[in-house]
C-alpha cells in the first residue's frame, strides 16, 4: 500500500465531517431564521405594559390592551389641584388632554428580528416590562385650566356659540383677573403625573376664546348654518331639515383652540328616521283595524351613514343639499305574530291625568283630544317597540292640531301641538305601572305641578320621543280618551307584572328668578323652584324581581315671567 493510498480514506472522512458540519450549521441557521420569522407578528412572551400582560398577542390585540391600560390609568389618576388668589380649583386629567402613550409603548414589540435576545424571549419568555409614558395636549389642557379657573371671582369668561330653536345664541368673551392658562398648562405638563398640586398667581387675563375667534366662527359657519333649510335627497325624493331641526343636532366644540361645528350623529339619525315617510317608504306593521288584522308591508328607510359629515358640509355649501341612500326595512310586526298572540282583555294598568279647563286652555285641550284619539285602539305586539312620536306625526294643522302654549327656554310660547306632553306623561305612567320596559323618555326641564314629579315625559318633534317595549309576552291594546277633565289611558292584555314604586323627597333646591319679557304675545307664568328627585320602580314576575330601577330627575328653576307687552 502506498502512502497516498493510506491517507486517501482519512481525507475522504475529513471531507465528510466538514460537509456534515456545514450542513448542520445551515440547518441550525435555517431553524433560527424560521423561528424568528414565525414570531414576527407577536409580542415576546412575558412582556407587560404597566403590569398588564401582552406577551404572545398579535400587534392589534396588544395595542388594544395597551390602550385599555392607558385609559384605566388616567381614569384612576387623582385630580390636579390649583391654588390661586385665595381660591382653589380642580382639573380632571382624563378630561384635560392628559393621558398616556399607549402606541409608543407598544411600538417595536412586533416585527422581524434576528436579535438572539428577542428570539429567546419569544420562545421562552422574559420579554420587556414597559411603562406607559405620559402625554399632554397643551391646547386642551389650557382650555381645561381656563374653564376650571372661572371659579375665581372676576375671572375671564370664555364666550360661547349655541344653536337654539333655529337661531344662533352668542355669549361674548370677557377679560378678567385669573390664572395664565397657557403658562399654568406648561407647568402642569412638565410636572404631571409626579406633581398634582400647583400654585399660580392672579393677573389680568384675556379669555382663551377671543371675541375675534367668535366673530370668525359666526361669519364662516354659525350664521350660514342657521340661514336656511338644508335639502335632503334620497333617490327621487327630497325633504327639508329646517333651521330648528338643524339646531337640535348641532353644537359648537373647541378643537385645537378653534371653534368648530359638531353634529350629533345619533340625534341626526333620529331626525332622519322621523322624516322617512317623506324620503322613503317606511314599513307598515301588521295592525288591527277594529277586530280585523291588516297585513304588514315591508319598505325602506333612510340610511344615516355619514350623515353628520354630509350635513356639516351642506351647511356652508351654496346648494345646501345633502344626498343619502335608502335601505330595505322589514316590518317589525307580522300578521302571524298578531294571530299567535291576540290582545287580552285583562286590565294591566291605567293612569288618569287631570288638565286645566279654563277658556284659555281650549286649544291645549283640543290637541290632547286629537293625540289620544290617534293612539286609541292601537295594538302593540309582543317584543314590539312603541314610539309615541311616530304614532302622532305629523303634528300639523292638517292632522287636527292647533297652536297652544309650549315651554321654550322656560317661557310659554305658542307652538303647534302644545299640550301633547300631557298625553305623553299619561302614557308613560300607564306603561310604568304596567311594569313594561321603558326605553326612552325625557322629563320637562321645569317641573309642572299637574304632573307627578320625576315621573313625567315631554314630547318634541323631531328630537324627543317616548318609547317603550312590550315585554309582557302578549299583545297589548291601548285605550285612550278624555273623561271629564282628565286624560285617561288604559292598557289591556295579560297582566304578568307586579309593580311597586316610591318617590323620594326633593333635594338640591334652587330658587327661581324673575324674567321681564317685552315680546308681544308673552304669556305670564308663576315661579317654580328647581330641584332633584329620585323615583324607584321594582317590577316582579311570579314573585321574582325582574326590574329594579332608580331614576333621578333634575328640574331647573322656572322663572317668574312678567309681561310688559301682552
Amino acid at each position: 500500500m502506498t502512502k497516498q493510498q493510506a491517507t486517501a480514506p482519512r481525507k475522504r472522512r475529513r471531507g465528510a465531517w466538514i460537509a456534515g458540519g456545514s450542513a448542520l450549521v445551515v440547518l441550525l441557521a435555517g431553524g433560527y431564521v424560521g423561528a424568528a420569522a414565525m414570531t414576527t407578528d407577536t409580542v415576546p412572551r412575558g412582556t407587560t405594559v404597566d403590569g398588564v400582560p401582552i406577551g404572545t398577542l398579535d400587534g392589534a390585540d396588544a395595542q388594544l390592551k395597551a390602550n385599555n391600560a392607558a385609559r384605566a390609568k388616567v381614569a384612576k389618576a387623582p385630580p390636579i389641584t390649583v391654588a390661586a388668589g385665595g381660591k382653589s380649583f380642580t382639573i380632571n386629567p382624563a378630561q384635560a388632554g392628559l393621558g398616556y402613550d399607549a402606541a409608543g409603548t407598544v411600538d417595536g414589540l412586533t416585527g422581524f428580528s434576528l436579535s438572539p435576545t428577542v428570539v429567546w424571549h419569544h420562545l421562552t419568555g422574559g420579554g420587556p416590562q414597559r411603562t406607559l409614558k405620559p402625554t399632554v395636549d397643551k391646547e386642551a389642557l389650557a382650555a381645561a385650566v381656563s374653564q376650571a379657573g372661572q371659579v375665581i371671582k372676576g375671572a375671564p369668561v370664555n364666550g360661547s356659540v349655541k344653536f337654539v330653536n333655529g337661531k344662533v345664541q352668542v355669549v361674548r368673551s370677557t377679560p378678567g383677573k385669573g390664572v395664565n392658562a397657557a403658562a399654568l398648562a406648561d407647568q402642569i405638563a412638565a410636572g404631571w403625573p409626579r406633581t398634582t398640586a400647583y400654585t399660580a398667581p392672579i393677573s389680568e387675563q384675556e379669555a382663551v376664546i377671543s371675541n375675534a375667534d367668535i366673530d370668525r366662527y359666526l361669519t364662516s359657519f354659525a350664521n350660514p348654518a342657521m340661514s336656511a333649510p338644508v335639502k335632503v335627497v334620497v333617490g327621487g325624493r327630497s325633504a327639508s331639515l329646517t333651521p330648528a331641526n338643524i339646531s337640535a343636532v348641532l353644537s359648537t366644540k373647541v378643537v385645537g383652540g378653534e371653534l368648530q361645528g359638531y353634529v350629533d350623529q345619533a340625534k341626526l339619525a333620529s331626525v332622519l328616521d322621523s322624516m322617512s315617510p317623506e324620503l322613503a317608504t317606511p314599513p307598515v306593521n301588521a295592525h288591527y283595524q277594529g277586530d280585523q288584522i291588516v297585513a304588514e308591508k315591508d319598505g325602506s328607510t333612510v340610511d344615516p351613514t355619514g350623515a353628520d359629515k354630509l350635513l356639516l358640509a351642506a351647511l356652508t355649501s351654496p346648494s345646501r343639499t345633502m344626498t343619502l341612500a335608502a335601505k330595505p326595512a322589514k316590518a317589525e310586526v307580522t300578521s302571524a305574530m298578531l294571530k299567535k298572540s291576540p290582545p287580552g282583555d285583562e286590565l294591566m294598568s291605567e293612569f288618569v291625568s287631570n288638565f286645566p279647563t279654563a277658556p284659555k286652555d281650549a286649544a291645549r285641550t283640543r290637541n290632547i283630544r286629537v293625540a289620544l284619539a290617534k293612539i286609541n285602539g292601537m295594538v302593540v305586539a309582543p317584543g314590539e317597540q312603541f314610539s309615541l312620536l311616530n304614532a302622532l306625526l305629523p303634528i300639523d294643522a292638517a292632522n287636527g292640531y292647533v297652536n297652544a302654549p309650549v315651554l321654550v327656554n322656560g317661557v310659554d310660547e305658542l307652538g303647534m301641538g302644545g299640550g301633547i306632553s300631557q298625553v305623553s306623561t299619561t302614557l308613560y305612567n300607564a306603561t310604568f305601572f304596567a311594569g313594561l320596559q321603558l326605553d326612552q323618555h325625557t322629563a320637562h326641564a321645569y317641573w309642572i305641578p299637574r304632573y307627578p314629579m320625576g315621573r313625567e315625559a315631554t314630547l318634541w318633534d323631531p328630537t324627543i320621543d317616548n318609547k317603550w317595549t312590550n315585554d309582557s309576552g302578549s299583545s297589548i291594546r291601548i285605550r285612550a280618551g278624555i273623561e271629564g277633565h282628565a286624560a285617561v289611558i288604559r292598557l289591556y292584555g295579560k297582566k304578568v307584572f307586579t309593580v311597586s314604586s316610591s318617590t323620594g323627597k326633593p333635594f338640591n333646591i334652587k330658587p327661581p328668578k324673575t324674567q321681564t319679557v317685552k315680546k308681544k304675545g308673552c304669556i305670564p307664568q308663576p315661579p317654580m323652584d328647581g330641584f332633584s328627585v329620585t323615583v324607584t320602580r321594582v317590577v316582579s314576575r311570579g314573585g321574582v324581581v325582574v326590574k329594579n330601577e332608580a331614576l333621578t330627575t333634575t328640574y331647573i328653576p322656572a322663572d317668574k315671567v312678567v309681561c310688559t307687552n301682552p
